[in-house]
């Protein structure tokens, strides 16, 4: 569940399993409550059979296993976004344009090798000052955002369209706190582009064969 503060600041939702910091004068943005949404086309599929009941309950909102879960405030063992390996994405639309600060990744105690480890949170750039902002940032560019995005400029399902790295991390299984908060680039937040959808990307996790995503 992402969050924003009312200076259009993004931020994510939070648990409080252990000493979470207080984000109670937080706006929520793409929590499902809060009007977020899974973007389909932008999300790893889920390999299910067609037709079936899981299926159909999967697809429908933020069942345990579904990625609506990571959007939802079920922090239960179990109730997040799984996924059947170690790397994914998931698309989220937000319910208005907000410029990002940062992003927060939460987890559960005693699921370790699930979390989710490396992760790359993308920005979909769209609209002609954006679009331009970003060709005005390239072109002075000195490689620094290849560099820290792993020299992508894309996630593995863009849908074609044009998308910005805004930050890069890793979840730290052994911190002391679930609740994990990470900077966008400070590029990012220079070039005053704002966004309206976002793709988390997952990488790799902590040595799991499926991956967890409780919330985002």
């Amino acid at each position: 569940m992402l969050h924003s503060r009312r200076n259009d600041l993004l931020h994510s939702s939070f648990s409080k399993t252990r000493d979470a910091p207080d984000f109670s004068n937080l706006a929520e943005y793409a929590s499902t409550r809060a009007g977020g949404d899974i973007v389909l086309p932008l999300t790893t599929p889920m390999i299910l059979p067609r037709g079936s009941l899981i299926h159909h309950l999967l697809r429908s909102g933020p069942q345990p296993g579904s990625p609506w879960a990571a959007l939802g405030d079920d922090m239960r063992s179990q109730s997040c976004w799984l996924l059947g390996g170690k790397s994914g994405q998931l698309g989220v639309s937000l319910p208005r344009v907000v410029r990002i600060n940062h992003v927060v990744v939460d987890h559960v105690v005693g699921d370790i090798i699930t979390t989710p480890r490396q992760m790359i949170l993308w920005g979909l750039v769209d609209g002609r000052e954006n679009l331009a902002l970003l060709h005005a940032f390239r072109a002075k560019s000195t490689g620094d955002m290849l560099d820290i995005s792993e020299k992508r400029t894309f996630p593995a399902i863009s849908g074609g369209f044009t998308f910005i790295p805004l930050s890069y991390f890793k979840y730290n299984i052994h911190a002391p706190n679930l609740t994990q908060t990470f900077p966008v680039f400070p590029f990012v937040l220079d070039s005053g582009m704002d966004f309206g959808v976002v793709v988390l990307e997952i990488l790799g996790n902590w040595g799991g064969v499926s991956t967890c995503l409780y919330r985002f």
